[in-house]
C-alpha cells in the first residue's frame, strides 16, 4: 500500500489512478499517524513552495515526513514534492523547506527563447543506474510543468538530468529517497514504468520494526 500525502497542493487523483493502473494501491492521507507508519510515500506537489510548506506545517506533516525519509522506506517526490524536500525555496520570498537534502531552488534565468514556466516533454539522461531506471532508456520523454528548479549541494544524488537553457536536476536519488521534477503520472508509458519500479520497491528494502 502506497501512501500520497494530501495537504491540499496536489493531483492526488490522478498520481493514486497512477498507481493503480501499474498494479498498486494507494491511499490519499493527511493524516500525521497514517503518513508516519506508511509502507511507501509518494509527496505530490502542484503550487508555490512557501504556501506549500505553510500547509504542511499547519497539519503538523514536517515531522512525519523527515522521520520517514530517515525511515528507509522508499519515498518518492513528485514536481514540487521535489523541492520541498530541499532547505530553502525562493518563490516569492525566501522559505524553509523539509531540509531533507542540503540544497536550494530558484527560478530559471534564461534567454527570452526560453519560456518560463519550462512546460511540455522534454528528454531526460541517467546519471547512474537505479532500480527506479530498469525500464527506462536514456533519452526518455517525461512532462514537465515548472519555473523553479532545485540545485542540490552534493552532485552526487542527481539521477537524472534534462536540458532548457543549461542542464538542470530533473531528479534525485538518496538512499531510500528519490523525487522528480517532471510528472511522471502524466508521462504515458515512461512515467507509469518509473512508478512501477518504485512500487515494487516495497518487496526489495526492509520495513524497519
Amino acid at each position: 500500500m502506497i501512501t500520497i500525502v494530501d495537504y491540499q497542493m496536489g493531483n492526488l487523483r490522478s498520481v493514486q489512478k497512477a498507481i493503480q493502473r501499474v498494479g498498486g494501491e494507494a491511499v490519499i492521507s493527511s493524516d500525521p499517524d497514517q503518513i508516519a507508519n506508511a509502507q511507501q510515500l509518494i509527496l505530490p506537489g502542484v503550487g508555490a513552495f512557501g504556501d506549500a510548506m505553510n500547509e504542511i506545517n499547519r497539519r503538523d506533516l514536517a515531522g512525519p515526513l523527515r522521520d520517514f525519509a530517515a525511515s528507509g522506506r522508499p519515498f518518492l517526490g513528485i514536481c514540487l514534492g521535489l523541492q520541498l524536500l530541499f532547505e530553502t525555496g525562493y518563490e516569492h520570498g525566501t522559505h524553509q523547506g523539509l531540509g531533507i537534502l542540503p540544497g536550494d531552488v530558484v527560478r530559471f534565468e534564461l534567454p527570452a527563447k526560453y519560456k518560463v514556466p519550462h512546460m511540455g516533454w522534454n528528454t531526460v539522461q541517467k546519471q547512474f543506474e537505479l532500480p527506479l531506471f530498469q525500464d527506462l532508456a536514456d533519452g526518455s520523454h517525461f512532462y514537465f510543468v515548472h519555473s523553479y528548479y532545485v540545485r542540490p549541494s552534493d552532485p552526487s544524488v542527481v539521477a537524472l538530468k534534462c536540458g532548457y537553457g543549461d542542464d538542470f536536476c530533473a531528479m534525485v536519488a538518496k538512499d531510500n529517497v528519490y523525487a522528480t521534477q517532471f510528472h511522471p503520472e502524466k508521462s504515458q508509458t515512461n512515467g507509469l514504468n518509473l512508478l512501477r519500479s518504485f512500487y515494487q520497491l516495497t518487496h526489495q528494502l526492509p520495513t524497519p520494526s
